[in-house]
């Protein structure tokens, strides 16, 4: 599945404003197809599944940009992640019909990539199927289904004395949790003392603390939406504020070019 980045790049670049685009317009639905076809194809990373958390154009060297500015070839670089690895790779998209992967790597070092769409919402769906996090939640006198928790990127943790440190190099997050019922604004009700963490590789919950109750603060009070909360904030609208160019405007927008 491709992640909300990929989606992302996928619309800006749909539409080309030439045929001879510029060397740092973004990459073109049909050269996003023929990357996701050429990584697929690949043997480098015969590990399925595998994840696309990057897609975007690798953009040429300035210099190169200014002495050849139609010649140049379109390059992708593309983080996508399979056998439990980070994989880098660039890939040339100048001939879509004939996509080639120039260079892979496997990222050894810190960090992981973002969190796809995908990854949030199936960790999401951990703690209901967890019976500490079920038995905590009834402690506090509330129902297991107004309650929504989140990922939050926990970081890198390769060693030291911390309680982390024994996630090694684990891809895990640390979850927050929230009472969702009776406010839109949820984050005012969070589920205070619990603590879970979740290995995305494994979607399955590796650590949880209930460490103390707190009582949930109440709904009321914590809207924040305008047409909710009555006046001073239902009031009149303000008078519209107007920009005037005589001379035009002061700049030229061409396909994805701005000039002034």
């Amino acid at each position: 599945m491709l992640s909300l980045i990929f989606s992302v790049l996928f619309l800006s670049g749909a539409i080309r404003a030439s045929s001879h685009p510029h060397p740092l317009d973004p990459l073109t639905a049909a050269e996003l197809a023929a990357v996701g076809t050429a990584v697929r194809a690949s043997p480098l990373i015969p590990a399925r599944p595998l994840t696309f958390h990057y897609v975007g154009l690798d953009e040429p060297d300035k210099a190169d940009v200014i002495s050849q500015l139609t010649s140049l070839p379109r390059r992708a670089l593309v983080i996508a992640r399979a056998g439990g690895q980070s994989h880098e790779l660039r890939v040339d998209v100048t001939n879509v019909s004939s996509p080639a992967v120039l260079w892979h790597a496997v990222h050894h070092g810190a960090g992981f990539p973002r969190f796809t769409t995908a990854d949030e919402v199936a960790a999401a769906a951990l703690p209901y199927k967890y019976p500490p996090f079920v038995e905590s939640v009834r402690r506090r006198g509330l129902d297991v289904k107004d309650v929504g928790c989140g990922v939050i990127d926990m970081g890198w943790y390769g060693g030291g004395e911390s309680e982390e440190a024994r996630w090694g190099s684990a891809r895990v997050a640390k979850m927050q949790c929230f009472v969702a019922s009776g406010t839109a604004n949820f984050y005012a009700r969070p589920l205070e003392g619990v603590v879970l963490v979740v290995d995305i590789e494994r979607m399955a919950v590796v650590g949880y603390r209930d460490r103390v109750v707190q009582p949930v603060p109440k709904a009321e009070g914590t809207e924040y939406r305008a047409d909710k909360v009555g006046p001073p904030f239902t009031g009149p609208a303000a008078a519209p504020g107007v920009v005037v160019q005589p001379e035009g405007s002061g700049f030229h927008i061409d396909g994805h070019v701005v000039r002034n």
